[in-house]
């Protein structure tokens, strides 16, 4: 019943259905709830606290582009930057903050690999982007498998291939796009340089000209969302005393998302981070899943779901217990 029916068109200009299914309206429900309780308690904090609505989260380009825009030169610098994002496999009720890495990197990559257009049923009259494409697809695990070290987490995932409108026609085009993840800078350029090695491998093997070689692009991306440890410290224990010491989960990466959050908390800034994610899913719902029930939903999944709720409230009584805890009364104005 509560399935979206809405559509928009994207930045690269095409229509497609649209939903909730990252839990992005959560946050901003808690941004309010935050500055609402905030300016109720006034006489409980000093200091200056900006509320940051940032757009482009999902393509890691609103970060980036507000700092570009200028975020700390026309608003207030601030000593620290406090975010959150709603987990959908973390209960409700419970937070969770790294002491370093909090998020990977993230690179979007197209991927364009040129053809020679022919009849399917004579191959040898073309040059088959598909078969090309295909190719590359699984060559490109070998950077993962054997270019990479194997204790340096790493992700490329292909997850669009489109080439061809017929059955019987060998298109002149495939393309791809792919997602890169890493944990360190290193790790993240060798992913990138070993894409493109890799595609013009697949290129030069199938006797392709020059001027025909696929073209590899990184179109957006975001660095590592590292917090700063003594300020995680801080505010795990603050986390600890408000919520309950059982709600502050300890923080294990179990997978490689990113948020371009990252721009905001650059060491060349000197603005100090903290990001930490709030359970989103009944505890009941999690033990269900773990006993063979339904599973839960991950964030992206057309199923995506979160109690909002509970996630809201968690979400608000931290952040504002974090501000509370930086910005006392009769503590220096920041």
């Amino acid at each position: 019943p509560n399935a979206s029916t809405a559509r928009q068109v994207g930045i690269d200009g095409v229509e497609a259905p649209v939903m909730h299914a990252c839990g992005h309206d959560t946050h901003i429900t808690a941004l309010v709830a935050t500055a609402r309780r905030l300016a109720a308690l006034k006489d409980h904090w000093r200091g200056t606290v900006v509320f940051v609505v940032q757009p482009g989260e999902e393509r890691v380009a609103g970060a980036k582009a507000m700092l570009a825009d200028g975020l700390y030169t026309r608003f207030p610098k601030p000593a620290y930057a406090l975010a959150f994002h709603v987990d959908s496999e973390r209960a409700t009720g419970t937070v969770s903050a790294s002491e370093g890495i909090q998020y990977s990197s993230s690179d979007s990559v197209d991927i364009t690999v040129p053809g020679v257009g022919a009849h399917g049923a004579s191959p040898h009259m073309g040059k088959d982007p598909v078969y090309m494409a295909s190719q590359l697809v699984i060559a490109l695990q070998g950077v993962i498998s054997r270019e990479r070290q194997p204790l340096d987490p790493g992700v490329i995932t292909v997850g669009s291939f489109h080439a061809g409108l017929k059955h019987n026609i060998i298109s002149d085009v495939a393309k791809l796009q792919v997602t890169v993840r890493a944990n360190d800078e290193a790790t993240r350029a060798k992913l990138i340089d070993g894409i493109r090695q890799v595609a013009r491998g697949v290129g030069v093997m199938n006797g392709m000209p020059e001027d025909k070689m696929p073209v590899v692009t990184v179109t957006e991306g975001t660095p590592t969302t590292i917090n700063d440890a003594a300020l995680a410290r801080r505010l795990n224990a603050t986390m600890a005393r408000t919520l309950g010491a059982d709600k502050v989960a300890v923080f294990r990466q179990k997978g490689m998302g990113a948020e371009d959050f990252a721009y905001f908390v650059q060491p060349d800034l000197g603005v100090k981070g903290y990001y930490f994610s709030v359970g989103g899913t009944p505890q009941a719902a999690i033990d269900a899943a773990r006993n063979g029930g339904p599973p839960v939903p991950s964030h992206h999944s057309p199923l995506f779901k979160i109690a909002p709720e509970p996630a809201i409230v968690t979400g608000a009584v931290a952040m504002t217990a974090a501000v509370l805890d930086l910005l006392p009364v009769g503590g220096p104005v920041s």
